[in-house]
């Protein structure tokens, strides 16, 4: 069997990895108790995840790198899987409430994820306030996107709460025999020549279609060359490797009443309530807001309909600049929108998967080397994702979800990374943070919370 090979953009997240930039997503879910009182424990969620986890393949494979670094990695069954080494028992200090988790959340992302097993780790926090437990899922962003991160989680959760585990898998797993060093490199060398003459081929058969993707790539970056220089941030600091995360949340449904009394789209929605925020955090800093602008690096899906429900990355980078001043809600939902507007209709996102994809066709040490260079430019001020889920309840052994709350890297350069998620009609956000750059996280978290407020105030809500 030929190992399947980590795609250009996949690859580009490990070799991004140092010890001050962890290349992890996560995912902190929060679960109310069972119906009968009972609450989910850690047993409960190793025995899920044990039911389950041939629905996701990807969780028993391991990084192979290639000798000599002749080919990008590959995915290989790891034959010393042993799933108690991914689920671990977590505790949260006394008086286990909301802080105390975020704390605790923090300090496991500060911790990079171990590259000679499979690129994840589950961490259940049992007894927290209310008899909830809080289940985190933290996953290299070499292994899966927002999206596909939801398409591997949603293999733990079920539509109702008592629903009956799936059918076992027809044969009991064994990992596919590791090839020889060799043979990775013979086949490495085999996709470096097979790859341009690929590309060749294609060209001649579709000059139209291979024109069409240069012009995407140079439209793509003229587009961002002409936003201008990127403006001076709270956020443009030299990253740690230590890590805050704060969380908010709100019904996922007054995200959308706020967009139909307003105009525009939950995104622009979530983008003016961050604005919002991040005004109130200069605004705390003493820092001067009027007039001002931060750039805002929004990772946009690029994936096809036949794409749909596969793992891995399918995402691109788009920019927006988002007014930070003194103004109204209403007014700053309006700049939102004419901004996002004015970045759908120049097809930024898909000229800059043009430009990822480029380095399929690059050595490996050029496109490590690329790929750091271009993650040190002041490309953007925060990163802000807004990852849609499904709206209907879910349930994990019998115990509702109550939230879920991302967590996305940092950049080199950029100290702060919000996101959020709708999954089970919560709209839950995760702010991620350097320790040293964002110390006053929580006042960028009420900032926000009060930003919303104020869209909703502003329509009729």
């Amino acid at each position: 069997m030929v190992p399947e090979r980590l795609s250009s953009l996949d690859a580009s997240f490990l070799y991004l990895e140092r010890p001050s930039m962890h290349m992890h997503v996560a995912g902190l879910s929060v679960f109310d108790p069972r119906p009968d009182g009972t609450t989910l424990r850690h047993e409960d969620v190793e025995r899920t995840l044990r039911e389950r986890i041939h629905l996701a393949p990807r969780l028993r494979q391991k990084v192979v790198t290639v000798p000599f670094a002749l080919g990008r990695p590959v995915w290989m069954d790891d034959d010393r899987f042993e799933l108690e080494f991914h689920v671990q028992r977590t505790a949260v200090p006394r008086p286990h409430d909301r802080a105390q988790l975020e704390r605790a959340v923090g300090r496991i992302l500060s911790r990079p994820l171990d590259r000679s097993r499979p690129l994840w780790k589950v961490y259940v926090f049992e007894e927290l306030e209310d008899g909830r437990t809080a289940l985190l899922l933290k996953m290299h962003h070499a292994m899966t996107d927002g999206i596909s991160g939801m398409l591997i989680a949603s293999a733990l959760f079920d539509l109702a709460p008592d629903a009956s585990p799936p059918a076992p898998p027809a044969a009991r797993w064994r990992p596919e025999t590791m090839p020889p060093p060799a043979e990775l490199v013979r086949q490495a060398l085999l996709d470096q020549v097979e790859h341009p003459v690929e590309a060749l081929l294609r060209a001649a058969e579709a000059p139209a279609r291979a024109a069409e993707i240069v012009g995407g790539a140079f439209a793509s970056a003229r587009d961002i060359l002409g936003m201008g220089r990127t403006p001076s941030g709270p956020f443009d600091a030299e990253i740690g490797p230590n890590r805050r995360f704060a969380m908010t949340e709100a019904p996922f449904e007054r995200f959308r009443a706020v967009k139909r009394e307003l105009g525009g789209t939950v995104n622009d929605v979530v983008l003016a309530t961050v604005a919002g925020g991040l005004h109130a955090l200069l605004k705390a800093r003493r820092e001067p807001t009027r007039g001002r602008t931060l750039r805002v690096m929004v990772p946009v899906s690029v994936r096809a309909k036949d794409e749909l429900g596969t793992i891995g990355n399918r995402v691109a980078p788009a920019f927006v600049d988002v007014p930070v001043g003194a103004m109204s809600p209403k007014r700053r939902l309006a700049e939102v929108r004419e901004a996002t507007s004015v970045l759908r209709g120049s097809a930024m996102a898909e000229g800059a998967d043009s430009i990822i994809a480029l380095g399929a066709y690059a050595p490996p040490a050029l496109h490590a080397a690329a790929a750091r260079l271009a993650s040190r430019g002041r490309w953007f001020n925060l990163v802000v994702s807004n990852i849609p889920a499904p709206q209907v309840p879910l349930y994990l052994s019998g115990a509702r979800l109550v939230a879920s709350y991302p967590s996305t890297p940092l950049n080199v350069n950029t100290a702060l990374s919000i996101a959020c998620s709708s999954l089970a009609g919560t709209m839950a956000f995760g702010l991620t943070a350097d320790w040293d750059a964002v110390p006053d996280l929580d006042v960028l978290t009420r900032g926000i919370e009060a930003a919303f407020a104020g869209l909703e105030k502003a329509a009729g809500i």
